[in-house]
């Protein structure tokens, strides 16, 4: 998605001569900072006089509690204008509704009421009563009189009678419907029917849910150093100012170091909290994909791209993720090759133009659809299957994306694009992973 680009303030019109010989292949943007470098202009200033057009990620909040950094130069406008060309996956993830407030970030991950359990205890052939163990809290969101069904080789429907405090544990009466006693081995699975009680029935005084799991990650600390002598900035080396074109590369380079680690982040050992000592790192997707982590033989996956996605995407369904959900596919040069050649019975072709274009940028399978991108951030043959709905990127109160110029203690100019940040997401167990068998 390319903005489209103003120019709405008299003195910005004169960037028009500049900008018009590199309009191809996304060069506005990058010719809108190199301009402002050579010119040794201030970018957000001079940025200010443009409006974008777009929803690109611009390291800031919606909410409107949140109050950006008042004590630097926001770069969030040159940061939401390269987004799209430097990090798409930001891009596509777009700017968050919420923020973080401390250097420790929690949220609560909540549950729909579940559409199947696992018992823990085997359904045996007798008609007496029965208990059955279920996964932790899972009861709570059940409702005495709830139907369920034996999904087993021998089917059965039975009928909550109790639910022990605590939820881990129901009674179950046998036979419901008159058609037969089943039986289902330990870690089969029992089909949640809609809740039903007799006529009348009184409200138990609670509401009836399973509850949510606290979850927490580190806000990241990002801080990019840029410094140069005086006798550097007055030689004007390839004939701008050496200062501010460091600045315009860090910049440039900004959204990009953010995605990856988003995608790739780790704690450090101890995930140390305000301290001197230890630097702080948010911990990004990759560690946090392990239900569905799935080790591939390279030359399987080249030869059925399909077959592997389609498998991960049935193991993120069977994990409670949903078709209509707006998925993408993050992938290595390597693996985003191999998805890119399962298009190789529909090249475009024409006698009229000397057209060859054999790519996959969206991908459509059984359990839906999906975003494909290129990152230079994951391991050689590695890709992410994530939705964008779970996933949100958020600055911690006042310190979004900010340069910070440093007091002059000799003959140099010293600055800081300082930033931080955490990734949020929300049943990780339905997103997954493909990797190569070497490295894990």
């Amino acid at each position: 998605m390319i903005p489209i680009l103003l120019a709405l303030h008299i003195g910005a019109f004169s960037l028009i001569t500049d900008l018009l010989p590199i309009l191809t292949n996304g060069g506005v943007v990058h010719s809108v900072v190199d301009f402002f470098a050579k010119n040794g202009s201030t970018l957000t200033s001079a940025l200010g006089s443009l409006v974008v057009f777009g929803m690109a990620f611009s390291g800031l909040s919606t909410n409107k509690l949140f109050v950006p950094n008042l004590l630097a130069e926001d770069v969030s406008e040159v940061f939401r204008t390269l987004v799209p060309y430097e990090a798409p996956f930001l891009d596509w993830i777009g700017d968050p509704s919420d923020f973080a407030t401390n250097t420790k970030h929690e949220w609560i991950e909540d549950f729909m009421r579940p559409r199947t359990i696992t018992n823990s205890t085997a359904v045996t052939s007798t008609t007496a009563a029965l208990g059955l163990q279920i996964g932790p809290a899972v009861g709570e969101a059940l409702t005495i009189g709830t139907i369920l069904e034996n999904t087993g080789i021998t089917p059965e429907f039975l009928q909550i009678t109790s639910i022990v405090s605590g939820g881990q544990s129901i009674l179950v009466s046998r036979n419901y419907d008159g058609s037969g006693i089943g039986s289902l081995a330990a870690g089969g699975t029992l089909r949640v029917k809609a809740p039903t009680a007799e006529e009348g029935h009184e409200h138990a005084g609670l509401h009836t849910a399973r509850l949510g799991n606290r979850r927490a990650n580190t806000v990241g600390y990002f801080n990019v150093e840029i410094g140069e002598t005086g006798t550097g900035r007055s030689v004007k080396t390839y004939g701008g100012d050496s200062y501010e074109m460091s600045r315009a590369k860090a910049l440039r380079e900004l959204p990009a170091l953010l995605e990856g680690e988003v995608l790739t982040g780790v704690w450090n050992g101890t995930n140390s909290l305000r301290t001197s000592t230890a630097t702080r790192t948010m911990q990004g997707l990759r560690a946090q994909l392990t239900a569905v982590n799935s080790t591939v033989v390279d030359a399987s996956f080249s030869a059925n791209p399909h077959l592997w996605l389609g498998d991960a995407f049935a193991n993120i369904f069977g994990n409670g993720g949903a078709t209509t959900e707006t998925w993408g596919i993050i992938a290595d040069a390597q693996y985003f090759r191999d998805i890119s050649n399962m298009n190789d019975t529909k090249v475009t072709d024409s006698n009229e133009k000397e057209l060859f274009k054999r790519v996959i940028r969206n991908y459509t399978g059984p359990f839906g659809q999906a975003t494909v991108f290129l990152s230079r951030a994951l391991r050689t043959r590695e890709l992410m299957i994530v939705p964008r709905e779970r996933i949100r990127v958020l600055p911690l109160q006042s310190r979004n994306f900010a340069y910070e110029e440093m007091g002059k203690t000799g003959d140099n100019t010293k600055g800081m694009l300082v930033g931080e940040y955490t990734v949020e997401a929300y049943h990780v167990g339905a997103m997954a992973r493909i990797r190569t068998s070497s490295p894990a």
